[in-house]
């Protein structure tokens, strides 16, 4: 419907004057819910510059030339808004005859959750992997064949810390002179220090442990962590494909080519920068390997090779992605938190320079504060009073996690009420849509017969009408963009609709679902399946269940 309008708007215009520079894209037709009309343009305004002439007149230039017969009147509003009448048969039609929305078997890897392994999920996980995992589903729902992988960050500084921390607690508690410091605090370290303890006992009747002995270590302690992780997700529903270790990504032939191809196109570069970001007590003197990432706009050129002639983290995460380039996926997508916005520019030149044709992008999802008897609560994973994923999860149910996690824009800051989150009415967006779906079912589950009789098209139900119509378009926008917040907010606005429906529905008689006898008319039963439908997309999307009851 919205395209045919979009294409008449179109022809009208180009019927009106000669040599207009307008495309179908850049009309705009948004819904309108009250009685000014059912849908609403702009193009008038947009165009007044470019066409030097009034608005109005622009407006009712179209008007003239405007004619579809689904259209009953067109009334042209304020500076020059075009207010477009629908007749209520046509609702109707397009409702059931929705065009087939594009499909596409592309493979896709979306990348989410990569945590460092020094400890538990917490709360600034949850809101990246829920997000990706809800972006793999809105793929998956367009046809694509997606791979959820989950990236280990087992190497540099953080880890030698997160072993050195594991030692010290263990030393701390069994009374061991071992000469190692504490960086992590908190209850974690401690009950992973006794786990590490009781399974390499044997290692600690020695004076020393080797490095051999300490890599062994704290490589059991990460496995352990990230087996951990993994059962949070997956009781939260998300489930991954793939879960690649960076300590294997070094272990591949890659880093050499890469240097030679960036070398053979100029962007390569021996010597040192200013201030090295290597670890202290490296040599200074030894020449380094650099890409010349100012190029592409960076602020400095970024290292690939320490002083030590090791890789960067830098260098290999572009080995990292390669690889996943090399395995065939036609696009690439990261969930990452925003304190890596700079890095983006950095990896992504290189890899575009590897890979002119590369499709690579990245979904930044800003901090998430907990919010607590209206007080914001302080959290620091170094200090150990940080709010584990897990016990996040079970106070207030996966539903409520899922739907709450990509409620807002994921590049917006978010505060997670608790308390508005665990109540069950309609402040609660994902309860008052769960509950829509149950008195939708209570409608079903009471009918005896469906009959054909007409149905008053009250103002309500014409927007229903109109908001269920408007999910093929809601769910391509969240696609084209990466944007899922928008299922969310989508379906917390038709669950309002159909609410006030329902309660306008009890104070007149002809608008109520079931008549005196328990029957419904077959538009109103084809309705209300097409209304569970669309919720149970929606929240399929998200990795939601309906409920039928409440």
């Amino acid at each position: 419907m919205l395209q045919k309008i979009k294409t008449e708007l179109l022809r009208s215009l180009n019927d009106s004057y000669d040599n207009i520079d307008i495309k179908i894209d850049d009309i705009e037709v948004s819904t309108l819910f009250d009685q000014k009309g059912d849908f609403t343009s702009n193009i008038s305004m947009k165009l007044s510059k470019l066409l030097k002439t009034n608005p109005n007149l622009i407006a009712q230039n179209i008007v003239e030339k405007f004619s579809l017969n689904f259209v009953d009147k067109i009334e042209i509003a304020g500076p020059g808004f075009l207010n477009i009448f629908v007749s209520d048969s046509s609702f109707k039609d397009f409702l059931n005859n929705q065009r087939v929305l594009p499909r596409n078997d592309k493979k896709i890897n979306i990348e989410f959750v990569s945590a460092n392994p020094t400890g538990p999920l917490h709360l600034a996980h949850g809101r990246g992997a829920i997000v990706g995992d809800v972006l793999s589903n809105l793929y998956e729902y367009f046809g694509n064949k997606v791979n959820r992988e989950y990236y280990v960050n087992n190497t540099g500084n953080q880890i030698k810390e997160f072993m050195s921390s594991i030692l010290f607690s263990i030393s701390n508690k069994k009374n061991l002179s071992l000469q190692y410091n504490q960086f992590y605090k908190g209850d974690y370290i401690e009950d992973i220090a006794e786990i590490c303890y009781q399974k390499f006992s044997e290692l600690f009747n020695q004076k020393d442990l080797s490095s051999e002995d300490e890599l062994m270590l704290v490589n059991f302690a990460i496995e352990n962590l990230v087996n951990s992780s993994i059962k949070v997700l997956n009781k939260s529903g998300i489930h991954f494909n793939t879960i690649t270790y960076e300590t294997d990504v070094m272990k591949s032939n890659y880093l050499e080519e890469i240097i030679n191809s960036l070398n053979s196109k100029n962007l390569i570069y021996k010597g040192q920068l200013q201030m090295p970001k290597d670890y202290k007590d490296t040599l200074k003197d030894n020449e380094i390997t650099i890409f010349k990432s100012t190029n592409f706009g960076d602020d400095e050129d970024r290292a690939l090779t320490k002083n030590d002639k090791t890789p960067t983290y830098f260098a290999n995460d572009i080995v990292y992605h390669v690889d996943k380039h090399k395995r065939g996926f036609d696009k690439l997508i990261n969930i990452w938190g925003a304190d890596h916005l700079g890095y983006l520019k950095r990896l992504y030149s290189a890899l575009i320079s590897l890979y002119p044709s590369i499709d690579f992008s990245v979904v930044f999802c800003q901090i998430v504060n907990l919010k607590r008897d209206g007080q914001i609560q302080k959290m620091s994973k170094r200090e150990g009073n940080i709010f584990e994923l897990n016990l996040l999860i079970d106070e207030i149910g996966i539903d409520n996690f899922r739907y709450f996690m990509c409620y807002r824009k994921n590049d917006t800051h978010m505060d997670l009420d608790i308390d508005l989150i665990k109540k069950e009415n309609k402040e609660n967006p994902i309860y008052y849509i769960q509950y829509s779906y149950a008195r939708s079912q209570s409608v079903l589950d009471r009918k005896k017969d469906v009959i054909d009789t007409n149905i008053n098209f009250s103002l309500e139900l014409k927007n229903l009408y109109k908001k269920l119509y408007d999910w093929d378009i809601v769910v391509q926008n969240a696609y084209n963009k990466n944007e899922v917040h928008l299922i969310a907010h989508y379906l917390e606005s038709l669950a309002s609709f159909f609410h006030t429906f329902w309660s306008s529905s009890k104070n007149n008689p002809e608008m109520r679902f079931l008549d005196n006898d328990d029957n419904i008319s077959l538009e109103l039963h084809n309705f209300l399946l097409k209304y569970q439908e669309t919720v149970s997309k929606g929240l399929g999307i998200l990795g939601i269940k309906p409920k039928l009851k409440m």
